[in-house]
């Protein structure tokens, strides 16, 4: 019997759906197939407003962020899941402060995406997600521990990947958006062939459609990795431990 999960979304909804989507269809063979679960759907709007007064340096600025986040987690707990997740990448820059008085685990993206590359790490990635992912260091220590080399794109390029976020992948033309991402790709490194590019963002997937659900692949001789896969994997085992 698997525990039911609960999933924080809304962050921004297609990112839910893609999750929602993956967990279903990694879930059984048959259409019917899907585990029991909740979804707290957040409103973006919110979100980013209190995003928009958080301060790297002021912790007490990232309260309304945290609670906001935290609050969710209790609603899912008392709709009887045992373990939750959130649909999105970027609040996991504040994951120990939203989960500190947390009544259910959490399953974290970042140690998903370290647990499966543990067993064959590359030596060296870049992180492809918003500009408070490449910027952070989100990833950074748990790749490093593994003997990861993290190469950070320089500012403008930063920028540029924030562009096609918004020129494809936000307006739901991801697959359209494949050609522009291998380019974008190509650019950042002189060997792309030997570097892993982890999709640290929900919205890139689509970019992809032939791999939807494949946590390591390849596309035009690039290696990624999908971070989306790799958690719902991480999601699915903890609800069945």
């Amino acid at each position: 019997m698997t525990a039911k999960i609960g999933l924080i979304g809304g962050v921004g909804w297609p990112a839910t759906v893609a999750y929602y989507e993956t967990i279903c269809r990694a879930s059984g063979s048959e259409a019917i197939d899907a585990p029991d679960m909740s979804i707290e759907s957040l409103d973006m709007s919110k979100a980013l407003e209190a995003l928009g007064k958080a301060r790297a340096d002021d912790e007490d600025s990232w309260a309304a962020f945290d609670n906001y986040f935290s609050i969710a987690l209790g609603r899912l707990a008392a709709s009887g899941c045992k373990l939750a997740a959130i649909a999105s990448v970027t609040p996991h820059i504040r994951l120990p402060a939203i989960t500190r008085n947390s009544p259910i685990p959490v399953v974290s993206v970042v140690d998903a995406t370290a647990e499966l590359l543990a067993s064959n790490p590359p030596k060296r990635a870049v992180i492809l997600g918003t500009s408070f992912t490449m910027q952070g260091t989100l990833f950074d220590k748990a790749l490093e521990d593994l003997g990861v080399e993290i190469i950070k794109p320089e500012n403008d390029k930063i920028t540029a990947l924030t562009e096609l976020l918004h020129q494809y992948f936000y307006s739901g033309r991801g697959a359209a958006g494949h050609e522009a991402l291998i380019e974008y790709v190509r650019s950042i490194v002189t060997d792309p062939d030997n570097v892993l590019f982890v999709l640290a963002c929900t919205d890139l997937t689509p970019a992809f459609p032939e791999n939807v659900g494949q946590a390591l692949f390849s596309s035009s001789g690039i290696r990624f990795l999908d971070t989306t896969a790799a958690h719902v994997d991480a999601i699915l085992r903890a609800s069945q431990s």
